[in-house]
């Protein structure tokens, strides 16, 4: 796939150096980005997580950045939960356009927790299978 906000790369180096499973989700997620002259958002479905960071599709592309707030949106595992939000300080690492879906794809690094979302994370993820790991061709 062709990299058209970074040219000369086809694909992103951060995807292909996480070391932790990734996981198949469709969990909706919302990406704060804190500016001093505004505050912009973007919401999106997360596809593709890890203990470390998660993919996103979005109808935007969105910059990268040191500074963004992700909330994920983990839905519910028994009827008449709600949902649980877990707040994260991330990274925004990379955006292409992916012809596989029509939307662009965001890599986002995890940085820093709030409250107890990280061993939220880890056990919803605990009773999931990793999804199956694609072998690169040389």
């Amino acid at each position: 796939m062709h990299n058209m906000f970074l040219p000369g790369l086809d694909e992103p180096d951060w995807k292909e150096h996480r070391q932790e499973a990734r996981f198949l989700v469709n969990w909706r997620v919302a990406i704060v980005y804190e500016e001093r002259e505004q505050r912009l958002s973007f919401r999106g479905r997360a596809f593709d997580i890890s203990h470390g960071g998660f993919s996103l599709h979005s109808d935007f592309s969105l910059p990268m950045s040191d500074k963004v707030t992700v909330l994920i949106s983990i839905p519910a595992t028994h009827a008449g939960q709600r949902p649980k939000v877990v707040e994260v300080k991330s990274r925004v690492v990379y955006t292409v356009l992916s012809n596989e879906f029509g939307l662009f794809r965001t890599g986002v690094q995890f940085v820093e927790f709030k409250g107890d979302g990280r061993e939220s994370l880890d056990f919803h993820l605990s009773y999931r299978n990793p999804a199956p790991q694609r072998t690169r061709q040389e």
